[in-house]
């Protein structure tokens, strides 16, 4: 026992699979060798669990549930499908032909004695009853919470009071892309739009609006003292009700989604407002933010005005803007005369977003241009950079970030709606550009290779990427990850853009090594560390 006790963590560690929502078959194989040997390994087998479950169900009992003390993470995610009106599965519609589950009293029942649990997940088709928030709101170890595609109201106020650390909330509906990139495979199928109980929720859009943001409110309030980190989508919010709430604790803010509303009046403030508050007022609350991320999708309407150039700024504004350490953004704001200021900044993201099923259209050589050279201008000790453009990658572009952005050591330059083709230019004159980059460690780009036939069972299209890592790898020497972007068939007529990643082996025996990195993405609204594609 003791040698389980000290031994076996570590094994276990190293057997984990990289990627969520995913078990190892290492893991479950060692899982049959004893009784002791499953013991320890089931918290790690159990430590993401979705429920329901389609195959765990009892013609006499219906949904089943798991045992309740084995996994920190709990997710409720009800399957659409489940709802259709004609095909209803373990519930019941209402009067107002509204779905309504059965079984939840045993989630409910469960959550009490699960003394190891840390997050929760939910994703239903219907509102989660007052009981369910209550029950997580007497969670003394809860700290993190997600909430998905679920209809919202006052019963949300009931979740307390657990003192949360990390909250996300994305509303019904919300189906954002970065790029060109992957997706979840559901927002691909176009019954996920279809569904008649998301069809009811749009119908009722206006009087749901004003209830959800106010619930949401409350709820935000109730835990801002505690909060670390924020996502919270725009459809959800208004500034008069952000600008209200002190978040003395909160280093990370995500805003996605819509534009909130800017002429809702949501204050908790007794009496008439000064003025009407802008997103500074809900920044100057967070007196500890370092990471905040504005990542709204483009629209026809007119772009957001993080800060007017061409109004004379407030030095608290300004002050706020060279506190911040990693900033990410999209091209759905303004651009001009924002990251001057922004003289710590050491991580910086420029994306490209829109709702699905559309294509982002991302930012075009001059506006590259006029953003670096406002980086250039801050003379921030910038070591990561991220950036989305619509136009071929140039050595020209990458000189210019060589020399607007010395200190880097992570750079990915992806374009959006990549194409193999003609090439502008050759590895040669693409290293000669980054050569100045003398602390890169991880590199990314979307330099344009020659056009290959798709039934070549050759595969040149991954072998000259191959060489070219290579070479990279020879002239950049502090190099440790290098990757090309690529066009990725998904299905009869679809395509993506992808990435062929290689980690650099160290010369130990005076030989230079290439290893295939697994498929990577960015799960929505992470921009900074990738995760192994797990679709």
């Amino acid at each position: 026992m003791s040698l389980i006790a000290d031994i076996f963590p570590l094994v276990i560690t190293h057997l984990l699979p990289t990627g969520r929502d995913t078990v190892s078959p290492s893991l479950l194989n060692l899982a049959t060798t004893s009784r002791h040997v499953r013991q320890a390994c089931l918290p790690f087998l159990f430590a993401e669990v979705r429920w329901p479950q389609r195959s765990k169900t009892d013609r006499e009992y219906g949904l089943l549930f798991y045992p309740e003390s084995l996994w920190p993470h709990f997710r409720l995610d009800w399957h659409d499908e489940w709802t259709e009106p004609g095909r209803i599965r373990y519930g019941y519609l209402d009067r107002d032909a509204i779905y309504c589950p059965y079984h939840m009293d045993l989630a409910i029942y469960a959550i009490p004695y699960m003394p190891k649990l840390t997050k929760v997940t939910l994703s239903t088709p219907f509102l989660p009853p007052q009981a369910l928030y209550e029950a997580l709101g007497q969670c003394r170890y809860l700290s993190s919470f997600t909430l998905i595609d679920t209809p919202i109201d006052q019963s949300l106020m009931q979740f307390y009071p657990v003192p949360l650390r990390r909250v996300n909330l994305t509303p019904v509906g919300q189906t954002l892309r970065i790029g060109d990139g992957p997706t979840d495979p559901k927002f691909a199928d176009i019954t996920y739009f279809m569904r008649d109980w998301r069809r009811k929720y749009r119908a009722q859009a206006n009087l749901r609006g004003y209830r959800e943001i106010r619930s949401s409110g409350v709820f935000l309030r109730q835990h801002a003292p505690t909060l670390t980190q924020l996502e919270l989508s725009g459809d959800l919010t208004a500034f008069t009700g952000l600008a209200t709430i002190d978040w003395p604790a909160l280093t990370t803010f995500v805003l996605h989604g819509r534009i909130p509303n800017l002429n809702l009046n949501l204050s908790f403030h007794v009496g008439p407002a000064a003025h009407s508050p802008s997103l500074f007022d809900v920044l100057h609350r967070m007196p500890v933010l370092r990471d905040f991320r504005l990542l709204f999708p483009q629209t026809k309407s007119q772009e957001f005005r993080f800060l007017d150039p061409y109004v004379l700024a407030n030095p608290e504004n300004l002050a706020k803007l060279a506190s911040l350490d990693s900033f990410a953004i999209s091209n759905a704001c303004a651009l001009q005369g924002i990251f001057n200021y922004m003289t710590n900044l050491r991580r910086l993201a420029i994306m490209a977003l829109v709702d699905l099923p559309r294509w982002p259209i991302a930012l075009s050589q001059p506006q590259v241009e006029s953003v670096l050279a406002d980086v250039g201008a801050s003379d921030c000790p910038l070591k990561h950079l991220r950036i989305i453009i619509e136009d071929k990658l140039t050595p020209a572009i990458c000189r210019l970030i060589a020399t607007h952005c010395p200190q880097l050591e992570v750079l990915e330059i992806e374009r959006c709606g990549y194409h193999d083709g003609k090439s502008v230019a050759s590895c040669q004159e693409y290293l000669e550009a980054l050569s100045p980059l003398s602390s890169l460690r991880d590199l990314r780009l979307c330099m344009q290779f020659p056009e290959y036939d798709e039934i070549d069972d050759m595969e040149s299209w991954r072998v000259i990427r191959q060489e070219c890592a290579a070479f990279f790898a020879r002239g950049l020497k502090s190099l440790r990850k290098v990757g090309f972007e690529y066009r990725k068939r998904t299905g009869t007529h679809r395509y993506q853009d992808a990435w062929l990643d290689y980690a650099i082996g160290g010369p130990e025996d005076g030989e230079m090594r290439l290893s295939l990195l697994p498929a990577m993405w960015y799960s929505f609204p992470e921009v900074w560390e990738p995760e192994e594609f797990r679709f």
